[in-house]
């Protein structure tokens, strides 16, 4: 089976970028410290927050208005984090894996870090429907 990480996707839908805002339009109240923010104030994950507030909510790095973030429990999390901590990782080389992957026994791979065991050439995410797991656990390609 492959497929994008289930445990931990970008919540569809939501922004993955921050607009930043300079003049006051009535108050507003931070969505991390629930205090006014009286101007210069960031609005993600449909929220106001103060600048120096909107921060990972792992690392605690104040999340610049230019990267991309992501969400967990209501708190933006960096890229950096997200992948270090929320993506499978390769059961062969330990990259964190990005994008559709081959799952075994709930372990993942990159296409490219499993060969055939038949004859050794790695898989290609075209081949997908083609490749066999034998009752050993060895991949093959059913042509092989």
């Amino acid at each position: 089976s492959s497929g994008i990480n289930a445990e931990w996707p970008l919540r569809p839908g939501r922004s993955s970028k921050l607009t930043t805002i300079t003049m006051s339009e009535g108050p507003k109240i931070c969505g991390a410290c629930n205090e006014n923010i009286p101007n210069h104030w960031v609005i993600g994950l449909d929220k106001f927050w103060h600048q120096d507030c909107f921060c990972c909510g792992v690392c605690t790095r104040v999340v610049d208005a230019k990267e991309t973030f992501y969400e967990k429990d209501g708190r933006p999390v960096c890229h950096r984090c997200q992948t270090k901590n929320f993506v499978a990782k390769c059961g062969v080389c330990q990259d964190p894996i990005i994008g559709n992957r081959l799952i075994y026994q709930d372990t993942h791979y990159h296409y490219t870090c499993v060969n055939c065991k038949k004859c050794g050439q790695p898989f290609k995410e075209a081949q997908h429907d083609s490749i066999k797991i034998l009752q050993n656990g060895d991949f093959v390609h059913d042509t092989c």
